[in-house]
């Protein structure tokens, strides 16, 4: 595989609200081949907040858990694709993912399921061959902040 599951997180607060980011420990990799030249960004707005934290509520978290997993597993076997972030903030979870295809893409996120309703999500696609939208969060992150978590994502 030509990057592994590992992923690091880091925590703190953007605009007074906490902010949490997890991205994948070996980025650089992917972005240094080349072919992901493409930047997917999916924005799941949470229909219910923990009023404490500004995170989604521990119900919603469970599914947004789900649907990273379902992502990973729909877009990634192939290594035409792979989710390199995820950022919770202010009742917004963001994927950054960058890909060789848009139509291999979208038919890897059509096949996911959908017993529990369709995802409240949002979905934009732009070229990046730079890999601008990763690296102007990532170059934010205080490197004391963040600790490595392993294998796949997590809740906030």
């Amino acid at each position: 595989m030509l990057i592994n599951n590992r992923w690091v997180r880091a925590s703190g607060s953007l605009q007074d609200k906490p902010i949490s980011i997890q991205f994948r420990e070996d980025w650089q990799l992917a972005r240094d081949q080349g072919d992901y030249h493409l930047c997917v960004q999916i924005a799941w707005h949470a229909q219910s907040l923990d009023d404490s934290t500004g995170f989604p509520s521990a119900a919603e978290q469970v599914r947004i858990v789900s649907f990273t997993d379902q992502l990973q597993a729909r877009l990634e076997p192939d290594e035409g694709s792979f989710v390199m972030m995820m950022i919770t903030h202010s009742g917004v979870n963001q994927w950054i993912i960058y890909t060789r295809d848009l139509d291999t893409l979208r038919a890897g996120l059509d096949s996911m399921p959908v017993e529990e309703g369709l995802y409240p999500i949002e979905v934009v696609a732009d070229e990046d061959p730079q890999w601008n939208t990763f690296i102007q969060v990532h170059s934010r992150i205080d490197p004391v902040s963040a600790t490595e978590i392993s294998d796949a994502p997590s809740g906030v």
